[in-house]
């Protein structure tokens, strides 16, 4: 068996660009859970690409939640021991609209995971050799390439280009 007889085909996950923003992927990510909820499978990252439509990372949940705590969350002033439900829905409203805004303005490529050369695998390579890539390292997924050497296009409709 092969690493590819196992993948998941590019055009199945989601993808964006590094350049956009947390607030995009979220958005991206969300239409794709929908789009594929009858499957087993269901997208828990998303894949990032550079200006050349070549995957160059990925974004998970946990990265996009680091990357919004990193831009601190506003904190309640000092309150009664019991705020009344109109004072927490007003601090509750503050959190989310910082969040939203943060999300807007924090680009995925400051957020994303920059795959490492060990997180390819060519396509024809052995099953076992990608066992092998995904226990010797702390990685969720591999990429798969269509040959070695070749780098791998998120465009859909277009071959694999030298790399």
């Amino acid at each position: 068996m092969k690493a590819r007889d196992l993948m998941i085909p590019i055009s199945d996950c989601p993808r964006l660009a590094e350049d956009r923003n947390i607030y995009d992927a979220v958005v991206i990510l969300e239409a794709f859970r929908q789009r594929y909820d009858r499957w087993a499978y269901r997208p828990r990252g998303v894949l990032v690409h550079d200006a050349d439509f070549m995957v160059i990372g990925h974004l998970r949940h946990a990265d996009m939640l680091r990357a919004l705590a990193a831009h601190g969350v506003p904190s309640a002033e000092a309150s009664p021991a019991w705020p009344s439900i109109g004072e927490q829905a007003e601090v509750w409203k503050n959190v989310l609209n910082h969040l939203h805004s943060t999300a807007r303005s924090v680009r995925v490529k400051e957020a994303m995971h920059i795959y490492s050369e060990m997180e390819y695998v060519d396509g024809d390579a052995p099953l076992e050799e990608a066992l092998a890539r995904l226990m010797a390292g702390p990685y969720l997924n591999l990429v798969v390439r269509r040959q070695k050497g070749l780098r791998t296009l998120c465009r859909p409709g277009h071959p694999a280009v030298p790399g």
